[in-house]
């Protein structure tokens, strides 16, 4: 068994290691006459969902330190951002085992678009980083030609969607009967 399929049949929780690259402007990977992803290709997927897990851990830690948020509502951030930041290891050690440099996080993350000034507002934006990285890992499923990254990918955006979900039930939304309804700003 290869190192790479043995770290992926060991990442506890589902963690993360696809995402997709036209969400970040990634190129999509190219594929050989074997059908096989480029190496290539599938970093660039990796680091876009590299990229994703950066912001995420920014916003929970934003979040978190806001003020903002009730006993109850922090301890599920907390669970979540512990979630992002498993992905985030899980991704780095991935991208160097095939030869790559993973992607550093950025100082600041700009959340201009979400005015943050009550706990509904911090829960609106998680919710919409959740289903833009559930649809990015979607969108990397379809992209990757290995098996083990297939799993992981589809693995880790079943976490994204469980996210949103308990984020959509305490905003007070409705439960979704299909992945589709799970609109990140209705």
């Amino acid at each position: 068994m290869s190192d790479r399929r043995l770290f992926l049949n060991t990442l506890m929780g589902g963690a993360a290691l696809a995402t997709s690259g036209s969400l970040l402007g990634c190129r999509k990977p190219e594929a050989t006459p074997s059908g096989e992803a480029r190496p290539t290709g599938d970093l660039s997927i990796l680091n876009g969902a590299l990229v994703l897990e950066h912001t995420a851990i920014y916003a929970y830690s934003l979040a978190g330190g806001s003020g903002l948020l009730s006993k109850g509502v922090l301890a599920v951030g907390g669970t979540f951002k512990g979630s992002h930041e498993s992905h985030r290891e899980a991704l780095t050690a991935v991208i160097r085992s095939l030869g790559g440099s993973p992607a550093d996080p950025r100082r600041e993350y700009d959340f201009s678009a979400f005015e943050l000034k009550s706990e509904a507002d911090v829960l609106r934006l998680a919710l919409f980083l959740e289903m833009k990285a559930a649809r990015a890992y979607q969108s990397a499923i379809s992209q990757f030609r290995t098996r083990s990254l297939l799993e992981a990918a589809a693995r880790i955006m079943g976490d994204e969607v469980s996210h949103a979900t308990v984020l959509r039930g305490a905003l007070g939304k409705a439960p979704a009967g299909f992945y589709s309804q799970l609109d990140e700003l209705e």
